[in-house]
């Protein structure tokens, strides 16, 4: 699949649903779980660079890429899909979660602790709501619509607070209707995102090893919300990104990777 010799596999999560895993590299393996309009293969630079270190088990998250979906979604079946990977992969793996991805690998991480982890812009303590019901039910309703075009500008506009400017050259470029293709999971995400009480969350529990990372010039509350994050818990370090915003995996991926292999190199064997 790709020089560093990747192979794709599946499991079958706890409600019967197949969920599709690239692996690629040798080493420590880490399992890493997407954002949301995205996939493993958004992925696959990043894994290529850490491949002479690291086998990275990269999931196809339900509803995305090669992985099945059910008729009924919510989180806990998603840290389900994320559980049967880290079985997968062996108890000594590292949970690499990025932006929704992140949400599901900390929120995770209250309950089943890994050996290790890194978080990039998880969207925990927002200064209000991610979406917001006003947002939601346009977005909802355009959906239904099948205006999905649409549908993904406004979810620009409005869940990410992206400049006009950046949603305009994003609608041109290439990689724009293959977001669009995405554009329905957003919206159950962001639902998920808008019930959870980050303020609640026993972050303390989370006692392993955790890297927080941050783009230098990402949205000021996704960068707030992930330094808060890291002051939670009792062993996190925060690393900015220099350069980058939210999406290092495809603008930088081996700084990226360089960093992951900076923090798993101060861990223990």
């Amino acid at each position: 699949m790709t020089e560093a010799n990747s192979i794709r596999t599946f499991v079958t999560s706890a409600d019967g649903t197949r969920i599709s895993v690239t692996v690629t590299g040798q080493g420590r393996p880490l399992v890493l779980v997407h954002g949301s309009l995205s996939t493993s293969a958004d992925w696959q630079r990043v894994a290529d660079s850490l491949a002479d270190h690291m086998t990275t088990y990269a999931i196809d998250r339900r509803g995305y890429g090669s992985s099945g979906d059910a008729a009924h979604y919510s989180v806990e079946r998603e840290r389900d899909d994320v559980v049967a990977v880290l079985q997968l992969a062996g108890p000594d793996a590292i949970l690499f979660g990025h932006s929704f991805g992140g949400f599901l690998a900390g929120s995770l991480a209250l309950d089943h602790v890994p050996a290790a982890a890194i978080l990039y812009e998880p969207p925990f303590f927002p200064p209000g709501p991610v979406a917001g019901e006003e947002a939601l039910a346009a977005y909802d309703s355009l959906l239904a619509d099948g205006d999905l075009d649409e549908a993904l500008a406004l979810g620009m506009r409005a869940f990410v607070q992206a400049p006009e400017a950046d949603i305009s050259a994003f609608r041109s470029s290439p990689a724009w209707k293959t977001r669009t293709t995405l554009a329905p999971t957003w919206a159950r995400e962001m639902h998920a995102l808008d019930a959870f009480d980050s303020e609640r969350a026993p972050f303390a529990r989370i006692t392993c090893p955790t890297l927080a990372l941050r783009g230098e010039y990402s949205p000021d509350w996704l960068r707030e919300g992930t330094r808060l994050f890291q002051k939670a818990l009792p062993d996190a370090r925060l690393v900015d990104l220099p350069g980058q915003g939210h999406d290092a995996a495809e603008t930088a991926p081996s700084l990226l990777a360089r960093e992951v292999l900076n923090f798993v190199r101060t861990l223990p064997a």
